[in-house]
């Protein structure tokens, strides 16, 4: 373990990192909130391999339906990172022809650096997770759905490959 935080130190390190003006910050900043209520306020820094990091699991994803996307990339009981990534390639064009915004978050991040993402030890108390099993030794994405999957898409996540991460729970 690196080191200790609190909610509010890791808000103001992703403020540092990204700014607030990141179209996912308010959404990031509410289920910061609710991770720290479920988890009771106990997060770690850490980091893992790219084969914890492929095997991460993200909660439903339809894009933003409200900037227009169409598709799901994630259904209601979640997926891995790997098999989101695997279902990105699948729907190939039409997912971005669909689905801009979501598409344009992915394609973003394919080259940008590796920077730290946010986990959970179980499945948020959040609507996006309601039909997630949890997983024994699981963890669940918080923040970085986007980096996540276009790194696993780009085929980054390999070799020795370590990401860092804020653990809740």
């Amino acid at each position: 373990m690196k080191g200790v935080w609190t909610v509010d130190s890791i808000e103001e390190a992703c403020l540092r990192s990204r700014g607030g003006s990141h179209g996912s910050w308010p959404w990031t900043r509410k289920m910061l909130a609710k991770a720290d209520e479920q988890f009771r306020g106990v997060w770690s820094e850490r980091s893992i391999t790219c084969d914890a990091a492929l095997d991460i699991l993200l909660p439903s994803h339809a894009g933003e339906p409200c900037k227009g996307d169409q598709l799901t990339l994630v259904g209601d009981h979640g997926a891995t990172v790997r098999d989101a990534a695997a279902t990105l390639t699948t729907l190939g064009d039409a997912y971005e022809r669909n689905n801009p915004s979501c598409a344009e978050r992915i394609g973003f991040a394919v080259d940008a650096p590796f920077t730290r993402i946010i986990i959970a030890t179980a499945p948020l108390d959040w609507e996006e997770y309601a039909r997630v099993a949890p997983v024994a030794g699981g963890l669940y994405c918080i923040d970085g759905f986007h980096r996540l999957v276009a790194w696993a898409k780009a085929g980054r996540l390999t070799g020795e490959v370590r990401l860092d991460i804020w653990l809740a729970g």
